[in-house]
């Protein structure tokens, strides 16, 4: 998910793997708000600003519904709740998210996923991040979080 890096997103980008890793755990430790040691669906929904609902709703397993229109045709839509609506989607990052399926996110989830988008902007695989790889990290950062206010 982008949970992490938003978390990065609302300080300042970290320059090093290392300081990535503190960053993440200083972001998680604010957004486990009953320090338990793990991210939930509405602590984490609260943390990247998106209504819990958003992860915390269930959802129909169908992607399509079948109507019946005023004229008799058979119409295929999008079904409002299913796994391809914006709910859904944000359901099937936050369960790609949770590594052992337990239904949370531990800190070591959170941190796999940050460096794994660390490491991708890290063009050099040098553990640092230069200037032109800092932007490319800052662009996708603001598509993420662009993308986040949609769903939200």
């Amino acid at each position: 998910m982008v949970a992490m890096t938003s978390a990065a997103h609302a300080q300042q980008l970290p320059m090093t793997r290392e300081g990535l890793d503190s960053a993440v755990g200083q972001y998680f430790a604010g957004a486990d708000r009953n320090r338990d040691g793990r991210l939930d669906r509405a602590e984490t929904a609260d943390a990247l600003g998106l209504a819990r609902s958003l992860l915390t709703a269930r959802r129909d397993v169908e992607p399509f519904l079948l109507e019946q229109s005023p004229d008799g045709r058979v119409r295929l839509s999008l079904n409002a709740n299913g796994p391809l609506s914006q709910g859904g989607v944000a359901d099937l990052l936050y369960r790609a998210a949770d590594g052992d399926g337990d239904g949370t996110l531990s800190l070591a989830e959170v941190r796999v996923l940050a460096r794994a988008r660390f490491d991708a902007v890290d063009r050099d695989h040098d553990g640092i991040l230069d200037e032109k790889e800092r932007e490319a990290a800052e662009e996708q950062l603001n598509a993420a979080q662009w993308l986040l206010g949609r769903i939200s």
